[in-house]
């Protein structure tokens, strides 16, 4: 699970504005579907925006094999992508670096393990495989570690 309980930064410049993900208002519903595994490029990063503007919901995808682990893709050091390009993740040995100012996480627990936000973490987001596909929320039959569903 990502380090910060569930809060994500949408815009923090002023340092007043945090929004719990499950507040914003582009969080999709339980049971969307966010791509294909296929999609997700093994040992490496996907991303799913919904809604428009600069501060839409961002899901982070990462996936190794057949697991596959979501965070807000917002890095907890300055509540900015990861990616600088779209689609773009730099990705190593099960760690994705945020591009901006190279801290590193965890693929399996959002944790930065390296950089300026070392101790911090990426925000855990629920989601699960069925089908071939990658559904954002939980199901019931779910008992994968969080953030992490095979």
């Amino acid at each position: 699970m990502g380090m910060d309980a569930g809060r994500a930064c949408i815009d923090d410049r002023d340092g007043d504005f945090e929004l719990n993900w499950q507040q914003h208002p582009d969080c999709p519903a339980d049971g969307t579907k966010l791509c294909d595994i296929a999609d997700i490029p093994d040992e490496g990063g996907h991303e799913v925006a919904f809604g428009d503007g600069r501060e839409n919901f961002r899901v982070l995808l990462l996936r190794r094999g057949e697991r596959v682990w979501s965070y807000v893709n917002y890095c907890p050091h300055f509540s900015l992508p990861l990616n600088y390009e779209p689609q773009t993740f730099v990705t190593l040995d099960g760690l994705i670096m945020c591009a901006h100012h190279t801290a590193f996480f965890n693929f399996d627990d959002g944790r930065c393990v390296d950089g300026p936000c070392v101790g911090d973490g990426l925000v855990a987001l629920p989601s699960y495989v069925s089908g071939g596909g990658v559904y954002f929320g939980s199901r019931q039959a779910s008992t994968s570690e969080a953030g992490c569903h095979v």
